[in-house]
């Protein structure tokens, strides 16, 4: 038997995540509305960048995480009588006139770490998210991405889970984006949103808008 390639066989599955939910025209996924607006551009015009973040160590630990995690909470759960789904999917047609000056529709989509169904029927979402650190928790941009779930997936509360080198935390967010929200970022192009974002950022290379460290 041949020798086994695993790290080929990682690399294959991620990129084909990746193209999966490559980004398209007039479609937002929910990490665009709360991540710098110039890095969806970018991801239209060059997507190759992209693909060098596939091994970025620190977000193939994520991944592996997100997916370890992810079915030890599902089994625990659905073992007290829940439901659960796992990277599910949603989308929402936006009215841009919600927004002041704003005209036109746009398509949100998003993808949740996992939905789960209580026995009552009630709808909740989990969000798993790993950090170098424990401070500053919970992130904003963390917080603005489940409260946007919230709304796309009808949910009652979101819980962000998080997974450090210091500690284990969880935060119930219960507040839900409003659409006018949705489309108020969709309009207000913010670049970057976040100062600390250029440093992560793989458009950073040939963005007029980095900032310096």
């Amino acid at each position: 038997m041949a020798g086994l390639d695993l790290i080929g066989l990682l690399y294959a599955r991620f990129k084909e995540e990746r193209v999966k939910h490559a980004r398209e025209p007039g479609v937002y996924w929910v990490t665009d509305l709360v991540s710098c607006s110039s890095k969806r551009g970018f991801a239209l015009k060059y997507p190759e960048l992209e693909l060098a973040e596939l091994f970025n160590p620190a977000a193939v630990m994520g991944a592996l995480v997100h997916a370890g995690l992810g079915l030890l909470l599902a089994r625990a759960l659905e073992a007290e009588g829940a439901r659960v789904e796992l990277e599910v999917e949603s989308s929402l047609e936006v009215d841009l006139g919600a927004a002041s000056q704003g005209s036109g529709k746009a398509v949100v989509k998003g993808r949740a770490d996992a939905i789960v169904t209580a026995r009552d029927g009630a709808r909740y979402g989990v969000e798993i998210k790993t950090s170098r650190s424990d401070l500053s928790l919970p992130m904003e941009h963390h917080l603005d991405q489940v409260r946007i779930y919230n709304l796309l997936f009808n949910l009652e509360r979101s819980y962000l889970l998080y997974v450090t080198p210091e500690r284990i935390a969880q935060y119930e967010v219960s507040e839900r984006a409003s659409v006018e929200e949705v489309a108020r970022r969709i309009l207000e192009a913010k670049s970057p949103r976040y100062p600390w974002e250029c440093r992560y950022c793989p458009f950073a290379v040939l963005c007029p808008s980095k900032l310096a460290r």
